[in-house]
């Protein structure tokens, strides 16, 4: 089930507006899509921090405006502490609309008893979904992750049915890497002293 935000149209925008409505305890909102116009709105900021706390990615609207919407990007002060801004995506029963997902390691490297750092290399990634079907996050598996070795959008193991990853399916997700400081694989430890050359000729004079 979804979280539900009871929205308010605004009709006043702008900077000292948007400052106001923060300090009521409120979050500007747009809600667009579906080539319709796009409505400015305001959600309570609790509620607003439940359904993230939930990692929701569609939410019930209530109030100004009804039906479900995909939280579609939010915009944070440079702290990362304050909300500034949301936006919302207006979605249908049935249809297919196309968010971000973050990223979740499951397993243990065997490439780690090696010596090697496992490195996230993406955050998220890009998928098409029925909004009854997106995922909190998708998951990959580093359980065969050897030393030198990456794991690729492809091989996410829970990507729902009927979603499709709209993200290159060979971009590396996870690698493991040699720790810093230690010659890359492939590399000899260090360069041989070159053969010496002797010349028989020369040998007995």
């Amino acid at each position: 089930m979804s979280e539900t935000l009871t929205v308010s149209a605004r009709d006043k925008v702008g900077t000292r507006n948007n400052h106001k409505l923060r300090v009521s305890g409120h979050v500007p909102a747009v809600l667009y899509g579906h080539n319709e116009a796009s409505v400015h709105l305001s959600v309570p900021l609790k509620q607003l921090e439940k359904a993230l706390s939930q990692k929701a990615k569609v939410v019930s609207l209530d109030g100004a405006e009804t039906g479900q919407a995909v939280v579609q990007a939010l915009q944070w002060d440079t702290f990362h502490r304050d909300l500034l801004h949301l936006d919302l995506l207006r979605v249908r029963a049935g249809e297919k609309v196309t968010v971000t997902i973050p990223i979740e390691i499951k397993g243990e490297a065997p490439g780690s008893a090696e010596g090697g750092m496992i490195e996230k290399v993406m955050m998220q990634v890009e998928i098409e979904a029925a909004p009854a079907s997106i995922p909190e996050v998708l998951h990959v598996d580093i359980s065969k992750l050897a030393l030198g070795d990456a794991v690729h959008a492809s091989e996410i193991i829970d990507l729902p049915a009927g979603a499709t990853l709209l993200t290159d399916p060979t971009a590396v997700l996870v690698h493991c890497v040699p720790p810093a400081g230690a010659p890359a694989l492939g590399d000899s430890v260090g360069d041989a002293d070159e053969p010496e050359v002797i010349d028989k000729a020369s040998a007995g004079e």
